[in-house]
Formats: C-alpha cells, sequence, structure tokens
C-alpha cells in the first residue's frame, strides 16, 4: 500500500504534538508537587527553617545526582533499545518515587524515595534526544526550543495546581497527584510515539554520546552549564523557606504563596525559552548571554537585601526571566555544530548535574546564613558571565 505524503505529514505533526505534550506533562508532574519538597520534610519533624533548607537541599540534590550520574547510561540503553522505551521508564519511574515521597512516614523512608526517584527519573535527555533525531538537520533548533517552552510552560502551570492541593489536602496529597500524571503522560507516549527504527538507532551512535565527548565544543559547552545553571537551579528549594521567614509558619499560607512564585519564577523561564529562540536567529547565543547573565547576577545578590514580600516576587521573577535564557542559548549554540542526538542527551544530563549540584551546595551555605544562597548563586552566575565573555566565537 502506498502511503501519500500528507498522511506521512499528519503522522509526523501528531508525534510531535505527542511528545510536546508528553514533555510538557511530565514537567507538570515534577512541579505539582516539587517546590513543596521543604515543607514535606517539615512534616515529618524537622525543627528550623534552616535545618529545613539543609535537609532539603541534601535531598534534592542528592535525587538528582543521582540521575545525573545514571542518565548518561540510561541515555546509551536508548541509544541502543530506543528512546522512547527510557521516555516510558522514566515516567512511570518518577510518578512511583513522588507517591512514595508523598507517603513516606519517617525521614529514612524519604530518604529511600528520593533515592528511588533519582535512579528511575528523568525523562530529559531521552527527550531530547528523540526529537533532535526525528526533525530536520535545519529544524533541530526550533525543536529543541518548542520542547523546552512546553516544560517551562508545565513548570509554570505545575506549582499553582500543586499548592492547591498541598494547601487543601496537605503536602502528601500533591505527591500523590504526580503519580496520576506521569502515568497518564506515559501512556501517551506509548499511544501516540512510534518505536524507534534500526535506522534511527544507527544515525544515533553515530551521533551518539561517545562522539560528542571527544568535541571540545560540546564538552566547553557542558561546563558552562553547569557553572551557569547550578546556582540559579540550587535557589529553587529555598523558596518555601524564605516565604516562611516573611509571611510566617501557617502551612497553607506558605504552599499557597509558594505555588504563586514558583509559578511566576517559571514563567519567566517560559517568556526566556520563547524570546531566546526567536531572537537567537538573528543573534547569536553568546551575544544574549552577555546580557542576561551580569543581570541574573545582580538579581540573585539582592534577594537577600530586600524585606517586603512583593519586591522579594518581583526580583525573582526577574531571576527566572534572565537565569532562564541560560539553557535554551546553550542548547541553541549546540545546534549550529551537533549532528546528533547523542550531544542534546549529553547536554541534557549535565543540565540535570547542575540541578543535583546547585541544591545540594546551596542549602549547605545556609549554615552561614541565609544570605549565603543567594550569594553563592550570584557568584556562579557571575563565573558563567565570564566564561561567555572569554569565549571566542570562532571556536564553536
Amino acid at each position: 500500500m502506498v502511503v501519500s505524503a500528507a498522511t506521512i505529514a499528519d503522522a509526523m505533526a501528531r508525534e510531535r504534538l505527542a511528545l510536546l505534550a508528553g514533555f510538557f506533562l511530565g514537567s507538570f508532574a515534577w512541579n505539582v508537587c516539587w517546590p513543596f519538597l521543604p515543607l514535606r520534610v517539615q512534616e515529618l519533624g524537622v525543627g528550623s527553617l534552616a535545618e529545613v533548607a539543609r535537609v532539603s537541599g541534601f535531598l534534592a540534590g542528592g535525587s538528582q545526582l543521582i540521575t545525573a550520574f545514571l542518565a548518561p547510561w540510561w541515555s546509551l540503553l536508548g541509544e541502543r533499545y530506543g528512546y522512547r522505551r527510557q521516555i516510558i521508564r522514566a515516567h512511570l519511574g518518577m510518578g512511583a518515587a513522588m507517591a512514595a515521597i508523598g507517603l513516606a512516614r519517617v525521614p529514612l523512608e524519604l530518604i529511600g524515595a528520593g533515592a528511588m526517584l533519582g535512579a528511575l527519573g528523568g525523562n530529559y535527555p531521552h527527550y531530547m534526544a528523540l526529537v533532535a533525531m526525528r526533525a530536520a538537520p535545519s529544524d533541530v533548533g526550533r525543536a529543541i526550543g518548542d520542547l523546552q517552552a512546553a516544560g517551562q510552560l508545565g513548570a509554570t502551570l505545575g506549582p499553582l495546581l500543586g499548592g492547591f492541593v498541598a494547601s487543601q489536602f496537605g503536602v502528601g496529597a500533591a505527591f500523590v497527584t504526580s503519580l496520576a500524571i506521569s502515568a497518564f503522560s506515559a501512556i501517551l507516549i506509548l499511544s501516540f510515539v512510534t518505536p524507534d527504527d534500526r535506522s534511527a538507532r544507527t544515525r544515533a551512535t553515530s551521533g551518539g554520546i561517545r562522539a560528542a565527548l571527544v568535541d571540545p565544543r560540546q564538552r566547553w559547552l557542558m561546563a558552562l552549564l553547569v557553572v551557569g545553571d547550578s546556582g540559579i537551579q540550587g535557589l529553587r528549594p529555598l523558596i518555601p523557606v524564605v516565604i516562611a521567614s516573611r509571611v510566617g509558619d501557617n502551612p497553607s499560607v506558605v504552599a499557597a504563596v509558594t505555588g504563586l512564585v514558583a509559578t511566576l519564577v517559571t514563567g519567566g523561564g517560559v517568556l526566556s525559552a520563547i524570546v531566546v529562540g526567536r531572537v537567537a536567529r538573528r543573534a547569536h547565543p553568546r551575544s544574549i548571554l552577555r546580557v542576561t547573565l551580569p543581570i541574573a547576577c545582580l538579581l540573585a545578590a539582592s534577594i537577600p537585601l530586600t524585606d517586603g514580600l512583593p519586591e522579594l516576587i518581583v526580583i525573582w521573577t526577574l531571576l527566572g526571566v534572565t537565569g532562564g535564557a541560560l539553557s535554551p542559548c546553550v542548547f541553541g549554540w549546540l545546534g549550529r555544530h551537533a549532528t546528533g542526538g547523542g550531544g542534546f542527551a549529553l547536554l541534557a544530563s549535565t543540565s540535570m548535574l547542575g540541578f543535583a549540584i546547585g541544591p545540594a551546595v546551596m542549602g549547605q551555605l545556609t549554615v552561614y546564613g541565609m544570605e549565603w544562597p543567594f550569594r553563592g548563586a550570584a557568584i556562579s552566575t557571575a563565573l558563567a558571565a565570564i566564561l561567555v565573555m572569554a569565549r571566542r566565537e570562532r571556536a564553536i
């Protein structure tokens, strides 16, 4: 039977929509509960706000460090057996682990659930690789940008639902809700995304992780992403702690305000993904980062200096806009020379490493005072700005 070009185009369009929807729902499922991790820690008997910040940073950083460590190995399996299978596995693994966090009764169970999340979660690299492999070479940049925007949108809306669920039914219920959303995401991918074929796997191997690692441009972009993203991402788990210091210890109020702030911060990331995707067609990503990174540095340093809640919300939202430009810029930078999905998977794994290092380091800096995580974030962002300004354009 002869299949028309229009039929093939329609099928590809449906698949792209399914991938965007799946990534959106995966991000939504994560953010419907993860911003409220400190409140879950507090529910299990951890005392002072500083201690809650340290334990939350340890849990968030530890689980994501496991994810980042295992991500290249999962990606190698994706190259061999198909990224679609890895996406489904990651959705189901994350949902089960989030439900375990929500149902934990003692801190030790919480630690075990966090380790489970690190080992079985992490769909980001596999989505990046699959989308890059199934897009035309000239369309990779736009496809990756659309995927990032979908993820940021999920991250924006997730805390709104999570804040409502947490304030009405308890923080644990928000984590259990993540399981239902994750299961639906897995069913969506299973139903509407075709399995990887052998020819796609061959192309993935030729442009895969091993090939990307030997490219010095890839390694430099990985270093830039870790340095620049760790500090900003490390501040995310501190949102409820900082909010509680402004509005008091009422859990319902803290949960609702945390949901609002987390939504605005990630909304800034959505705005960055959309704007950067369009501006990068005319301007080199380095030129964009030369502007956004110094501003993000100043905003991070100024957060501890604000006393009022409205000012705090405005500054943190602007930090989401300026700091959120780093990831789409780096992926766009890679898109100028990448030849396969492996480079994008590796860069996504590196981004996950930044998510792991940041919360752990920033949480531990609270030992010296609640202002020190923000100083640390400002320093790491400044270092990233220096790296960008010192890089010669002809090298990338």
